[in-house]
């Protein structure tokens, strides 16, 4: 009799104990993994608002946090508070925006639990905001959460980005998005206006070209030097812009700061500058590369052949901005070569520019 008295005593217990409001609550993840994703386009950005699994969230994070299964406010605020970076992370790296192509550049900018009609368990909802200048005419998303670890995820998205709409269903055989097309002249277009933005805000191939032109001593020097850094980089930033041939990224932040100091000593303390002509070929080299790592993480879907138009429109902007270059500092070295210490002040205002370049860029 004692026994079945214990017995019925401990089943009373547990059954007070899960009934208590104050017992921590376990997360049921069971057999449904869900997301549910919402792409808008304002104010300049497109917003991303996810809406992911709690338990997803976690174990994707940290599988061995030891909150995992709880739904406590308590202990869903604490994995926020704790592991900030790690989501950011997860979600920057595992879905990937692209608008005409190229790759977009997110940051998260609310990350908060919620409650969802219609679903028994708590979500994570993060909002990833992706600044852009216009509507795409072509977007693309790669998503890879949760597939590897729950292979029968389902991602519910709702697309609008100007005349773009679509809704779909991301499964694991399913990780991509993808609607709209570009078609030649809106490619020719708008990579033409993105190389020219390029090439306005690349102040070191602009002073690349300006200590190469008033290191000249003659009007046709000059324009040999510019005629063959223009042939080089063309041929550098069509390789790397078709991704034929690429230089790592920390390669290039290294190489053409460097450029410009050497150029600079060079033009500074060699005045019979013998050797020009194979300074501006290897500038040129160098400088396309760089040129062309604006068009990194350009995707080529339907193979290399798509990616003709835009490079071509890339490259047409770029060449109109050193074109024009050219035109205006050309007379002008005529003009600056009659100045005493013109050529001096110019080059060492470049070499300590490009060492200065080098020194924030190998330290940040």
């Amino acid at each position: 009799m004692a026994k079945w008295v214990r017995l019925l005593a401990l089943l009373f217990l547990l059954f007070g104990y899960l009934l208590d409001p104050g017992a921590p609550v376990s997360l049921a993840h069971g057999n449904v993994s869900v997301a549910y994703s919402e792409l808008s386009l304002a104010d300049g950005s497109i917003k991303f608002v996810l809406q992911l699994d709690m338990y997803d969230m976690i174990a994707e994070v940290n599988p061995d946090d030891p909150d995992l299964a709880l739904t406590t406010p308590e202990a869903l605020n604490r994995f926020f508070s704790k592991y900030p970076a790690e989501v950011d992370e997860l979600l920057l790296t595992k879905i990937r925006l692209y608008a005409d192509n190229l790759p977009l550049a997110g940051k998260v900018t609310q990350l908060r639990y919620t409650e969802k009609e219609g679903e028994v368990q708590p979500f994570a909802e993060a909002v990833i905001e992706y600044p852009i200048k216009n509507a795409p005419r072509q977007f693309t998303m790669d998503y890879n959460l949760v597939f590897d670890r729950d292979q029968w995820h389902v991602n519910y998205v709702n697309l609008s980005l100007g005349g773009l709409k679509k809704e779909a269903v991301l499964i694991a055989q399913i990780t991509e998005l993808q609607v709209g097309q570009m078609d030649p002249a809106y490619a020719l277009k708008h990579f033409f206006q993105l190389g020219l933005d390029q090439s306005l805000r690349a102040y070191e191939s602009i002073l690349a070209v300006i200590v190469l032109l008033t290191g000249c001593l003659t009007t046709r020097q000059a324009l040999r030097s510019a005629a063959v850094f223009a042939a080089t980089q063309t041929l550098t930033l069509i390789l790397g812009g078709l991704h034929v041939i690429t230089l790592p990224e920390r390669l290039l932040t290294a190489l053409i700061p460097l450029s410009i100091v050497f150029l600079a000593l060079t033009v500074l303390y060699n005045r019979n500058m013998k050797q020009l002509l194979w300074i501006a070929g290897a500038l040129g080299l160098i400088h396309g590369f760089g040129y062309a790592a604006g068009l990194g993480g350009m995707r080529a879907d339907g193979g290399s052949w798509n990616l003709v138009w835009p490079v071509t429109g890339f490259y047409g902007g770029v060449e109109t901005v050193l074109l024009l270059l050219i035109v205006i500092l050309v007379p002008a070295t005529v003009y600056l070569r009659r100045l005493k210490y013109s050529l001096p002040v110019i080059s060492a205002t470049a070499a300590f520019t490009g060492l200065a370049t080098f020194i924030v860029k190998a330290l940040y």
